[in-house]
C-alpha cells in the first residue's frame, strides 16, 4: 500500500476519533481531564474551609440548643439538620425508614463531610418538601434543599390543621403561631413550586426564581464548603451588578420597575421594596390585633417570637408571655412574615415574596378596614 493511501487512512481515523471525543465532551458523558482537576481542591483545603463555616461551628446555638434539655440530646425532630447523625438517619444510611428520623442525635453533631458525601445524595434526583410535594433535584443540592426547605409548608401542613373551620376573624382554643422556621431558602427559591409560603385563595403566585446562567443553583452562588460566595466570589455579581463589591452590597441591587411597597420609590433597592412591605405587615398584624382580637401583639427576632405586647411599646418585657389571642387571618400573616423574613426573600425570590406579603397585608385589610392598603404593585 503506497505512503499517502496508509497517511489518508490515518488521518480519517484521527478526524473520527477526534469527533467522537468531542461529542462526549460536549454532552459530558465524559469529562475533560484539565476541567476536573481545576474544579477539585485538595482535601486540605476543602477542609479547612468547611472548618471555618457555620456547618462546623459545635459552639453555636444550631448545634448547642438542648444543652439544658434533660437527656442532653437534640430530639429527632430536629435531628434532621442540626446533626450529621440525624440527616443520615433521614436519608436510611443507618438501616431505618428514608425520609424519617427515628433516634435522637448527639448535642454538637455537627454537618460534617458524610452528610452531604454520601451513597443517598449521589443517587437520589428528588427532595420533598414540607408542604408535601416532591420536587427534581441534582444531587449537589439534594442535601441542601433537605435541611434549608423549613419545617412547615403554608399549606398541607399544621398551619391549615390547627385552623381547621374557624372563621377568619375568630378566635378558638388550639390557635396559635405556626412557624416555617428559619432559612427556609430551597421553599423559597422554588416558589409556589414547593408551596412554601402560604398562598392565598384565587391568587397567582411565582415559581421557582428566574436568576442569570450560571447563578441558579445553591452551589452556583455557594461555596457548599464556606458557605461563603463561591469563586470567583463577587465578580460573579459583577457581570451584572457593579456596584456589588463586598458584603452587604447585595441589598443595593434593584431588579424590578415596580414600586412594590407602594412608598412612591422607584428607584430603591429590591430590598428596601421588600423590607417596606415587611414593615407594613407587621403595622398591619399590630393594628388589627388591637381591633379584632382586643390584645395587642409585639413581634421580637427570637423565641416565642409573638407576644402579648401589653404596654404596647413593641418591646417584649418582663411579664409578657407568648401571644394566644389567634385568628386565622393573623395566623396566615405571621406565617408569611415569618417565612419571608428569615430566607432574604428579597435575594432568594423577591416576586413570590412580594406577592405573599401584599395579599397578606391585603388579607387582614379585608378583616379590618382601619388597616390601609397603599398603592402596592403586586407582581
Amino acid at each position: 500500500m503506497k505512503k499517502t493511501a496508509v497517511l489518508s487512512i490515518l488521518v480519517f481515523v484521527f478526524a473520527i476519533a477526534t469527533g467522537v471525543l468531542g461529542y462526549l465532551y460536549s454532552t459530558k458523558m465524559v469529562e475533560k481531564p484539565e476541567a476536573a482537576e481545576s474544579a477539585q481542591l485538595p482535601i486540605s483545603e476543602m477542609t479547612d474551609k468547611w472548618a471555618s463555616s457555620a456547618h462546623a461551628d459545635s459552639s453555636s446555638l444550631a448545634f448547642r440548643d438542648w444543652d439544658e434539655t434533660e437527656d442532653k440530646k437534640v430530639p429527632p425532630t430536629c435531628a434532621k439538620c442540626h446533626s450529621s447523625s440525624g440527616l443520615k438517619d433521614y436519608f436510611g444510611l443507618d438501616g431505618t425508614a428514608v425520609m424519617a428520623v427515628d433516634n435522637p442525635a448527639k448535642i454538637g453533631n455537627v454537618v460534617d463531610c458524610s452528610a452531604c458525601h454520601n451513597s443517598y445524595v449521589e443517587t437520589a434526583t428528588t427532595v420533598k418538601f414540607p408542604s408535601g410535594i416532591e420536587m427534581a433535584a441534582a444531587s449537589d443540592v439534594v442535601p441542601c434543599w433537605t435541611c434549608h426547605q423549613g419545617m412547615q409548608g403554608g399549606i398541607n401542613g399544621d398551619l391549615d390543621k390547627k385552623i381547621g373551620s374557624t372563621e377568619p376573624d375568630a378566635k378558638a382554643e388550639g390557635l396559635g403561631f405556626v412557624n416555617p422556621h428559619y432559612l427556609a431558602v430551597g421553599s423559597m427559591y422554588l416558589g409556589s413550586e414547593a408551596n412554601g409560603g402560604y398562598q392565598y385563595e384565587g391568587k397567582t403566585y411565582a415559581g421557582h426564581f428566574e436568576h442569570a446562567e450560571g447563578v441558579q443553583s445553591c452551589t452556583e452562588c455557594h461555596d457548599p464548603h464556606s458557605l461563603h460566595l463561591a469563586d470567583p466570589g463577587y465578580k460573579k455579581c459583577q457581570t451584572c451588578h457593579a456596584e456589588v463589591t463586598a458584603w452587604p452590597d447585595q441589598q443595593k441591587i434593584r431588579r424590578t420597575k415596580q414600586d412594590y411597597d407602594g412608598d412612591g420609590d422607584v428607584t430603591e433597592p429590591t430590598y428596601d421594596e421588600i423590607n417596606g412591605l415587611t414593615e407594613k405587615l407587621i403595622a398591619a398584624i399590630v393594628q388589627y390585633s388591637k381591633d379584632i382580637s382586643k390584645a395587642p401583639i409585639g413581634y421580637t427576632p427570637n423565641y416565642p417570637y409573638w407576644f402579648a405586647d401589653l404596654n404596647e411599646n413593641g418591646t417584649q418585657d418582663e411579664g409578657e408571655a407568648g401571644y394566644k389571642d389567634w385568628t386565622p387571618r393573623m395566623m396566615r400573616a405571621a406565617f408569611n412574615y415569618k417565612f419571608v423574613s428569615t430566607s432574604a426573600g428579597y435575594i432568594h425570590n423577591p416576586v413570590y415574596s412580594a406577592q405573599l406579603l401584599i395579599d397578606s397585608i391585603s388579607d387582614l385589610a379585608s378583616g379590618d378596614s382601619a388597616i390601609a392598603l397603599d398603592k402596592f404593585a403586586r407582581p
